[in-house]
């Protein structure tokens, strides 16, 4: 029973890892290619790319088709440097590797059996790879400060459009179900709320950005989009 509930578990969290590694991949894409980042910031970006080729190969354990991503990231990862350098590498493959999470997310987003379901998947692109993407470059170090701003407002405004996507849904739902599962949504909600909350302290108190403030926001983010996952699909 318990190896039930920790396989259904750990199936959820893999779901919500290919939208957010889309927005992820795009952030830091416009970055290597517009940003205007010293040496020493492209090589500690170049750094947390295994890091997202590692998440595309757990989500190659659900739809094996993802292991072109691990491929196309970490051939970009072995052809560029993670000292200083001013070299962009071959970006025609990072392009690629864009390309196919494009696909893949699609694919995903047109298997979702409601419109609602769809809207979410797209929503999570911007919430949970915004959060993710902010989550690398504070780890990189990045001096990027109005990434510090625009990531963050990105979740909010996504969280906002969630908490719609979520009351059309709940319209649509029987009150006796909808009674039943009033628990996990309010719990879902809870835990988006104090996610947004933590990811914008530093906005709020005018205070430089902490990578285990971000930490905690992205596990509390994951934890909360599972229980709304739960009940989109009701």
């Amino acid at each position: 029973m318990i190896t039930t509930i920790l396989a259904v578990m750990i199936q959820q969290l893999l779901s919500l890892l290919a939208p957010m590694l889309l927005g992820a991949q795009l952030v830091l894409t416009l970055i290597l290619v517009k940003g205007d980042i010293c040496p020493g910031q492209r090589g500690r970006i170049h750094k947390v790319l295994p890091v997202v080729a590692l998440l595309w190969l757990a989500v190659a354990s659900l739809k094996i088709e993802a292991i072109m991503l691990v491929f196309a990231i970490l051939y970009f990862y072995s052809q560029v440097q993670t000292k200083k350098t001013r070299v962009q590498g071959p970006l025609w493959v990072i392009y690629l590797a864009n390309g196919l999470a494009f696909a893949y997310v699609g694919i995903v987003i047109s298997e979702q059996p409601s419109i609602v379901g769809s809207a979410l998947k797209v929503i999570e692109i911007f919430l949970l790879g915004a959060l993710f993407s902010h989550l690398l470059l504070t780890i990189a170090k990045t001096r990027l400060q109005a990434f510090h701003r625009i990531l963050p407002v990105t979740g909010i405004v996504s969280a906002m459009l969630l908490s719609i996507v979520v009351l059309v849904k709940s319209a649509q739902i029987e009150p006796n179900l909808l009674a039943e599962h009033t628990n996990m949504l309010l719990s879902g909600f809870a835990l988006m709320i104090t996610a947004v909350l933590i990811w914008c302290w530093h906005i709020l108190l005018s205070k430089t950005v902490h990578k285990i403030q971000l930490w905690v926001a992205f596990t509390t983010m994951l934890v909360s989009m599972s229980f709304i996952e739960n009940f989109i699909v009701l």
